[in-house]
């Protein structure tokens, strides 16, 4: 009785660990179901990646051109070959996001002012208030004719 108890408990014990690592993991939320909340987050993150951009050492170009030559020849990934392009699509991709906010009703981010900082403890914050909505006249209520 003992041995089965035993034997019973290691394997629950080994099988544990397995379903744990069985879990797929969660996919990201796309972009067009995002709130504005998780759009300024993710633009947070972004622009903290890239207020560093120009004072960072970027790789030298004959670097970037030996990188591109194994990249080609072996197949590894091409990422880091042009930062200056790569910086220019997360700019845009900034600036998207930005006017989504904007369209979504939301308060959006001053992306000049906020890339131009240079303190990396000064976190972003959406500080354009949200544009405002339009009234819709109200109706025209009928009014009341006195009784005779």
């Amino acid at each position: 009785m003992r041995s089965t108890a035993l034997f019973t408990l290691l394997c629950l014990a080994a099988a544990l660990p397995s379903a744990a690592f069985a879990k797929k993991p969660k996919p990201d939320t796309p972009d067009d179901k995002l709130n504005c909340k998780q759009i300024s987050g993710r633009m947070q993150v972004r622009i903290l990646q890239l207020r560093d951009f120009d004072s960072n050492n970027q790789a030298s170009g004959l670097a970037r051109g030996i990188q591109a030559g194994m990249a080609a020849t072996f197949g590894n990934q091409a990422h880091g070959i042009d930062p200056q392009g790569a910086h220019a699509a997360d700019i845009q991709w900034l600036q998207a996001h930005n006017q989504r906010l904007v369209t979504m009703g939301c308060k959006s981010y001053d992306l000049q002012k906020e890339l131009q900082e240079k303190d990396p403890h000064q976190t972003p914050v959406p500080t354009v208030p949200a544009p405002k909505k339009k009234k819709t006249p109200a109706a025209a209520s009928p009014t009341a004719t006195p009784a005779p």
